[in-house]
């Protein structure tokens, strides 16, 4: 019962072993200052940590914490490690499954809102947003892409149905000022993914037009759509 008091304090034990082991807490000392000890440091590490374990991390809380009892840590006298040295091993079983998995989480995070994934989600978040423009490039053919600008600058580029150029070609993102004039917002490449961009001057309109690749300073290729305010 002793050997339970970690997957116990992160709510690792099924329903039957639960009422066996608080049947045994509730007159264990011992047990009830180690997981005082284990449930202080987990919600430190959970805390620092800026999250709360998800419940995947439950089966491996238990499965570390039973690979330390059996290979990790060895007491002569019954194969169990004292209390004193178990805490501390059993703590850094969790921090390092607690830490890993915000590793984890932060690499996801990163891939989502610096993906074509994340800028199209954070696209469609912008277009709601009080004040938000919010503008479609058509053609002949239809919608071949939104462009969404946010009251603080934050603009978006989301293609949709764009054909792929030749490699020596590139898609271009032009904002049309009040005086009529394009300036670059973006070189697109030749097979667009939705993109992000700053402007926070007056607008008068949005061009997609079609570059040497590379880009452009000045428009020089065929013009794909123009949206004006």
């Amino acid at each position: 019962m002793h050997d339970l008091v970690a997957a116990y304090a992160v709510d690792a034990l099924d329903d039957s072993e639960i009422e066996a082991y608080e049947a045994h807490l509730s007159g264990c000392r011992q047990c009830q200052e180690e997981l005082v000890r284990l449930q202080e440091s987990t919600v430190l590490v959970a805390e620092a940590a800026g999250i709360s374990p998800p419940p995947a991390l439950k089966g491996r809380v238990m499965a570390a914490v039973r690979e330390d009892e059996t290979t990790n840590v060895v007491s002569i006298a019954d194969g169990r490690p004292p209390a004193r040295l178990w805490v501390p091993f059993a703590v850094a079983a969790l921090a390092a499954l607690v830490l890993g998995a915000v590793v984890i989480f932060q690499a996801v995070a990163m891939n989502d809102l610096s993906g074509p994934g994340g800028v199209a989600a954070a696209a469609e978040a912008a277009a709601n947003e009080p004040g938000a423009i919010v503008a479609e490039f058509i053609t002949d053919t239809g919608s071949v892409g939104q462009v969404v600008l946010t009251p603080d600058g934050e603009g978006y580029l989301v293609p949709s149905g764009l054909e792929t150029l030749p490699e020596d070609r590139t898609y271009q993102l032009w904002v049309i000022t009040p005086d009529e004039l394009a300036i670059s917002a973006g070189v697109l490449g030749n097979e667009p993914a939705p993109s992000r961009f700053t402007w926070t001057d007056d607008v008068a309109g949005f061009a997609l037009t079609r570059e040497v690749a590379g880009g452009v300073v000045s428009s020089e290729g065929d013009v794909v759509s123009v949206v004006e305010l």
